[in-house]
């Protein structure tokens, strides 16, 4: 029984472990960014900081012009925090 065990283990570990490719994450860093720089409704949004991966998220801080007239054309930033592989991104300004 213990050989059958251990036959087992060992299968299990020489099993090799199945990662995304670079072109995959790649794909996952292009579409967050674009929907947190459409999301950001900055006018000509640009990423600053990013991608930061956490568990479940990716996070990228925006500068682009608050389009609002009161704001007279002035830089903002905010942060973009994008749940993956799907989601809506959530906007926050950047203090």
């Amino acid at each position: 029984m213990s050989q059958i065990v251990c036959a087992g283990i060992l299968a299990a570990s020489s099993m090799s472990a199945t990662a995304s490719s670079p072109e995959a994450w790649d794909a996952l860093y292009s579409s967050t960014k674009q929907a947190c720089l459409q999301k950001s409704a900055l006018k000509n949004p640009k990423v600053i900081e990013g991608p930061v991966l956490f568990a479940g998220d990716i996070l990228y801080k925006i500068r682009g012009k608050w389009p609002q007239a009161h704001m007279q054309g002035k830089t903002g930033k905010v942060y973009c925090l994008h749940p993956y592989p799907s989601g809506e991104p959530e906007i926050v300004d950047a203090r």
